[in-house]
């Protein structure tokens, strides 16, 4: 026969009748098994995941509004999260935009300009085909309002000390994996040997930088396609 749930109120009955027998063992299995069952429907924590749930809305609104404008309650509105678990993670804006500079930014630079290019022969069609894609609807989703990294740094004036170095070592670090490409080339045959890498990886950051500063909004098929003809022109200037 089965044993009738655990009960308060059954436990403070026999509390007031102390004459009654008391089954102590099955008071405790009850109280052990009613407290397995809080364990079970408790959601357990998961701080990485928490952490990466407001890094990735903090890169979103930074990208959407710029440093200046990004809005810590827009961030919570999308994370679901307190200002407690978001300062908790991040002790400031600050904090959290060191975070997005030395974290998203460089992941953004990989997986947007530069992991397209691994493995390549010839990278110089690969990156003709990369400003062809802005004009499309196969443009990037991180390229939504703009670089992200152009749309930082277009604000450096602005930002302190600290956020301005952060900013510049993320193009230093797309500068040198675009040299390391290049370099490579170099030894393929598909590009010059009489060029120095890490300056055209220079002019090229400098050159996308100034396009995708502008505002999608205000880049018509018109502008893009004077800036991809004259973009490819200036690649294949790097051939043997």
């Amino acid at each position: 026969m089965s044993k009738p749930p655990f009960s308060i109120t059954t436990a403070l009955a026999r509390i007031s009748h102390p004459d009654d027998p008391v089954d102590e063992g099955a008071i405790e299995n009850a109280i052990a098994e009613h407290g397995q069952n809080a364990l079970t429907t408790r959601q357990p924590r998961n701080p990485q995941a928490t952490r990466k749930l407001i890094l990735d809305a903090a890169f979103y609104e930074i990208r959407m509004a710029g440093f200046a404008g990004a809005s810590i309650n827009r961030i919570l509105d999308r994370t679901g999260t307190t200002k407690g678990a978001l300062y908790h993670h991040f002790p400031g804006k600050a904090k959290l935009a060191y975070a997005v500079i030395e974290e998203c930014l460089p992941q953004y630079i990989d997986d947007v300009w530069l992991k397209p290019l691994d493995g390549e022969e010839d990278i110089l069609p690969v990156m003709m085909g990369q400003v062809d894609s802005l004009g499309t609807k196969d443009a990037p989703k991180l390229l939504e309002g703009g670089c992200p990294l152009a749309r930082l740094a277009s604000g450096a004036a602005e930002l302190d000390e600290n956020l301005r170095k952060r900013i510049d070592g993320v193009y230093r670090y797309w500068r040198r994996g675009l040299a390391l490409h290049l370099g490579h080339g170099q030894f393929n045959k598909t590009i010059r040997t009489d060029i120095e890498p890490s300056s055209v990886a220079e002019f090229i950051i400098a050159t996308l930088h100034g396009f995708l500063t502008r505002p999608p909004a205000l880049r018509n098929s018109e502008t893009h396609d004077a800036f991809a003809r004259e973009y490819a022109r200036y690649l294949n200037g790097l051939r043997p």
